[in-house]
């Protein structure tokens, strides 16, 4: 029995590393993703990962079947708020599995075979706090947790009616979400942060750490690094001190950043991830200190000013300015 599958709807275009994202599943014998979508451009799409096409009015239709409440469905990003119910719309498509989850596709992922095993995830009624990878058993009751109350107010009402994002997919921005709601009424939660999860803003790499004992995002300084993905896990080597130390990831994420693909990169059995580029590498057996200070390690780019322009005209559209 494979252990888990990630539901995926989106739609629109799909990510142009998206071809990566499906390359990085493919090792995961484990796992399986379920992709829906409206993007019917011809991907290499391993076995481990299935792709249904809809439209997202099919979609809209098909998940208000679902709810007596209204639900506001009037664009794609909305879907973040509906993540913790498609266990629940989808539940006739992930009856063979232990568990289900969603994911984010601006990701690459590790070695999760590895990292979460069946013996790990059984401790757990939920996996993870952040909305780019939780993980739910599948139950008949888990599926249907989100509907839960929380000191007698149903929390989902408001993120699947609201035109807002309300981000009821995580914590760590507020605490009306699935993570609370878990919380409360009694569930086994496993909230720790093992993704490489480099911060929006700065152009260089700075990782995000969520912790959800202080409900607070800590970054760390900056390292002199290079991410890699090496055909099934997703490390990072770090120089300090003329010492090279080897760190393992879940996933990275890559939130924001308009990621350039290196020549070949599609093809590749291993890569380089910088900041903001995918560039292919022939990796030796050993990867020793002088291999990595050869790497290419940053990109010149002009994500910083992009993001801050970006995020300047959105609240001059939200304020009316």
């Amino acid at each position: 029995m494979k252990r888990a599958c990630f539901i995926i709807p989106y739609f629109g275009k799909l990510p142009n590393y998206f071809q990566l994202f499906l390359n990085s599943c493919a090792p995961n014998k484990k796992f399986d993703w379920l992709i829906i979508t409206n993007d019917n451009r011809g991907f290499s799409y391993p076995k481990n990962v299935k792709k249904i096409f809809m439209e997202w009015n099919e979609f809209k239709r098909f998940a208000q079947k679902k709810f007596k409440e209204k639900l506001a469905l009037e664009y794609p990003k909305k879907l973040c708020d509906f993540k913790p119910t498609y266990g629940y719309l989808f539940e006739d498509l992930i009856r063979q599995y232990s568990y289900w989850g969603y994911c984010d596709i601006d990701t690459i992922m590790g070695n999760l075979d590895e990292q979460l095993p069946l013996s790990f995830l059984n401790k757990y009624d939920k996996i993870f706090s952040l909305g780019h990878m939780v993980l739910f058993k599948n139950s008949f009751e888990i599926n249907r947790a989100f509907l839960k109350p929380v000191n007698k107010e149903y929390y989902y009402k408001k993120a699947l009616t609201s035109d807002k994002i309300e981000v009821f997919d995580e914590t760590g921005n507020g605490k009306k979400n699935i993570d609370t709601i878990f919380v409360k009424n009694g569930y086994n939660v496993f909230h720790a942060d093992w993704s490489y999860n480099p911060r929006v803003t700065p152009t260089k790499f700075k990782n995000v750490i969520y912790d959800y004992y202080t409900d607070d995002f800590y970054t760390e300084n900056y390292k002199k690094s290079i991410c890699i993905w090496d055909g099934h896990n997703i490390v990072r080597y770090v120089i300090n001190n003329n010492n090279l130390k080897k760190e393992s990831f879940l996933y990275v994420h890559l939130q924001q950043r308009k990621m350039k693909l290196g020549s070949n990169v599609l093809k590749a059995k291993a890569f380089s991830i910088i900041p903001n580029e995918f560039n292919l590498l022939d990796l030796p057996v050993d990867v020793s200190k002088n291999y990595i200070k050869k790497l290419k390690r940053e990109d010149l780019n002009p994500h910083y000013f992009r993001i801050m322009w970006k995020w300047k005209i959105a609240n001059k559209l939200k304020n009316g300015r």
